[in-house]
């Protein structure tokens, strides 16, 4: 799968790749209320650790359908106490509102994954 969105303009090449959506999603998403923090993986985690925050990956898949257009999945944690699928459901709006207003693209879809609660 191609690593970025590519376009051709009448001055050249314009290219997004998928870290920068990533990037995107994951402010969006941590800018949503209820959402304590986004959730990465082992290796994410490990990476951070071991190059001491200069290399962080975003725990998060972008990937590109055609058609200008992306699938995004994010993992997240969230505050104890709030409607799950409430706060779940603003996530997917912002990921959606955000990445198509900053990227042209369209998010065709946006997968969210709870997998955690924690006290704020």
């Amino acid at each position: 799968m191609t690593q970025t969105d590519e376009r051709r303009t009448d001055y050249g090449l314009i290219k997004i790749h998928k870290n920068v959506i990533a990037q995107v999603a994951s402010l969006a998403a941590k800018d949503t209320e209820g959402v304590n923090r986004i959730s990465g993986n082992l290796i994410t985690k490990a990476l951070r650790f071991l190059t001491k925050g200069k290399f962080a990956p975003y725990p998060i898949r972008v990937d590109f359908k055609g058609n200008n257009e992306v699938s995004v999945c994010v993992g997240i944690v969230v505050n104890y106490g709030v409607n799950i699928p409430a706060v779940a459901l603003n996530v997917q709006e912002n990921i959606k509102r955000v990445v198509e207003k900053t990227t042209g693209l369209s998010a065709a879809d946006v997968h969210i994954k709870v997998k955690g609660v924690e006290i704020k």
